[in-house]
């Protein structure tokens, strides 16, 4: 059994990039891009390259019908993408740019040879389907909330890729708008807006300017508690 921050230590984005650079030939089979936001990318089972997020945030949806609504914010320092199974990449995917991006582009082929010889212990592949695995609960279970709670629950995910900047308080990441907050909840922006307004008038949230800020993170955690999805950092 892991401990979660040992885990992510072993996979994060510096050691990545530090096992991959052993190779020689990381020039060739890895590439640095600059992603303007807004952009958007669609990805497909047979691609051959995985992508390593840098900077910024992208919001990953798999599409499909019966795939509708099911999407998650990815932060910085994560794999947008990555094969777990030889030659199997899950579903179609769309990736928005929500910010101006950095990412590197691996080739998989090299991915999966660097990974062999350096990461024995697949700590990489197991912190990366962790958080899966993590994302599609909480979407699955997204579905069987209240409508006011949807919003908490969309507060909630934003958070978990928010700055800590006190003790119970999170500064959101500056995408997020009445818009996006509506759309993740999977609700009416109208609505949207009135819980909103109702956790300005309690003090939970500040949201005059941005970045937006929950003063009260207990608060909003402790009524979701119960479903099984509280934050989680």
């Amino acid at each position: 059994m892991y401990d979660k921050d040992e885990l992510r230590s072993f996979a994060s984005f510096a050691t990545i990039l530090k096992i991959l650079k052993r190779d020689p030939n990381f020039n060739k089979y890895c590439t640095q891009h600059r992603v303007p936001k807004g952009s958007i990318i669609t990805l497909n089972p047979e691609r051959k390259d995985s992508y390593l997020l840098e900077s910024g945030y992208v919001k990953y949806d798999y599409t499909g019908k019966s795939s509708e609504g099911y999407y998650y914010v990815i932060p910085a320092g994560r794999f947008i993408s990555l094969p777990v199974v030889k030659n199997q990449f899950t579903l179609y995917a769309q990736v928005t740019a929500l910010t101006e991006l950095i990412w590197w582009k691996i080739d998989v082929e090299f991915l999966k040879k660097m990974l062999q010889l350096e990461d024995p212990r697949n700590y990489v592949m197991l912190n990366y389907s962790i958080e899966v695995a993590y994302k599609m609960y909480i979407i699955s279970k997204k579905y069987l909330l209240s409508a006011e709670n949807r919003v908490y629950f969309a507060l909630l995910r934003c958070a978990e890729v928010g700055i800590k900047v006190a003790d119970n308080q999170v500064e959101l990441p500056t995408f997020i708008t009445y818009d996006l907050l509506a759309e993740f909840a999977g609700i009416s922006k109208g609505y949207t807006s009135t819980v909103l307004g109702e956790l300005r008038d309690n003090g939970v949230l500040i949201s005059s300017k941005k970045p937006w800020v929950i003063t009260d993170l207990t608060w909003l955690n402790n009524i979701l508690k119960l479903e099984g999805l509280g934050y989680i950092n």
